[in-house]
């Protein structure tokens, strides 16, 4: 779906085995990184183009990724949000900053979503990203495993990274993942917590057009 922009042209699709839904089969802990405050040079008034690309199997990574290409878009940054299977029709050097989302398993983005960054690390690391990962199920105090998400913010030079928690509904998955979120007492709901979600599009929209502070933390993982 773009908000503005070029129109995709949709790729095959790596499906990954469990579903962004269920990736809370065992708890997460949220890793601490030291901050790092680093100049916003890339960044500012003459930022207007924006691509949010986002991995997902069961829309809710996607509906996160549009909701911040809405209130992106809603600041004046033309906006344009994709799948990341969805990018082969995308001028990536048309872009002046990235953000970009996936749901998380076992540590680790989905594959569509890391091959992605493979495609385009050249174009990613020059130009300001940020990340987010999805997938945390129930309180931020039962997170208990880290999400690993280092090399790829080391690639693309991320400025950030946030965790947001994430949704599980049954009716929504095959039957292969309910069984193996049965197995594993993963808590139903939906936990995505949106004011939290809108506020960092707004940071993001104040570093891009020059209003907020022009030093952020790199690769910092907060708690939504």
């Amino acid at each position: 779906m773009s908000v503005t922009g070029g129109v995709p042209v949709v790729a095959p699709t790596v499906v990954p085995t469990v579903p962004d839904q269920a990736l809370d089969i065992r708890p997460l802990l949220l890793a601490e990184f030291e901050p790092v405050l680093e100049p916003l040079a890339a960044a500012g008034p003459g930022v207007r183009k924006v691509l949010v690309a986002s991995a997902s199997k069961y829309e809710s990574t996607r509906e996160i990724a549009q909701a911040i290409a809405a209130d992106l878009t809603g600041r004046g940054l033309e906006v344009t949000e994709s799948d990341v299977d969805e990018d082969s029709n995308l001028v990536m050097d048309a872009f002046d900053a990235f953000v970009l989302g996936s749901a998380v398993y076992a540590g680790q983005w989905l594959q569509p979503a890391r091959w992605f960054v493979q495609r385009h690390e050249p174009v990613l690391a020059a130009k300001p990203v940020w990340l987010f990962s999805s997938g945390p199920l129930g309180p931020p105090a039962t997170w208990e495993e880290p999400v690993d998400v280092a090399g790829i913010a080391e690639a693309t030079k991320a400025r950030e990274h946030r965790v947001f928690a994430g949704r599980l509904d049954p009716d929504r998955l095959t039957a292969a993942d309910r069984a193996v979120a049965a197995a594993l007492r993963a808590p139903e709901g939906d936990y995505r917590d949106w004011p939290a979600i809108r506020s960092w599009a707004r940071h993001i929209a104040d570093a891009l057009t020059g209003e907020g502070p022009q030093t952020i933390v790199k690769t910092d993982i907060v708690p939504n």
